[in-house]
């Protein structure tokens, strides 16, 4: 169930007039052409992460799940049905071997993924999630879906939604490029 705040954050009026519009058509009081840069883009990307690990963070306290956090549960839902190895993990996400070792590892305490050591090499080992693991992806994922209607309440607003999927999509993969490559026309 998505909580009540939420549905406040959608009804509330932004605008510097009396009119109330849907949360994808807020307009800020100031509203000014902005002019957008890479840095103002990856600091709002990094502020809607931010947001969103918080959002997450409440619903798995209400939940009761207060051993692992948002990054644990990315981590999850990487995984996702499939067992995989550490290495085919780093391929899905922005993970550090470090990092993900060390998340694996509490993960695997808390009881959330099981580790199956291969049987020629008892270092290297497939990772699944476990019954309590999918669990928690399952009930995450039908908050988000009930967070996601808030966002995606009409036709344009789902259109508007993939556009900005696609490109972002599109701007990581030039990121990911410029820095193995360098930027274009260099």
């Amino acid at each position: 169930m998505v909580p009540n705040y939420l549905q406040h954050m959608v009804n509330t009026d932004m605008t510097s007039t009396d009119e109330q519009q849907p949360y994808g058509n807020r307009k800020p009081a100031n509203a000014q052409k902005p002019n957008i840069t890479h840095f103002e883009l990856a600091r709002t990307l990094e502020r809607v992460n931010r947001r969103f690990a918080g959002f997450m963070q409440s619903e798995m306290t209400r939940q009761g799940v207060e051993e692992i956090g948002p990054a644990h549960l990315m981590l999850l839902l990487a995984i996702g049905d499939d067992e995989i190895s550490v290495s085919q993990l780093m391929e899905r996400g922005p993970y550090a071997g470090t990092n993900l070792s060390y998340y694996l590892k509490q993960l695997g305490e808390s009881g959330y993924i099981e580790r199956n050591a291969l049987q020629r090499d008892r270092r290297a080992a497939r990772i699944k999630l476990s019954e309590k693991g999918k669990k928690l992806c399952s009930d995450m994922t039908a908050i988000a879906a009930n967070c996601h209607k808030l966002i995606a309440d009409s036709p344009d607003a789902v259109r508007n939604l993939e556009i900005t999927f696609r490109t972002l999509d599109r701007i990581e993969q030039t990121w990911a490029s410029a820095a193995i490559f360098g930027p274009r026309g260099e």
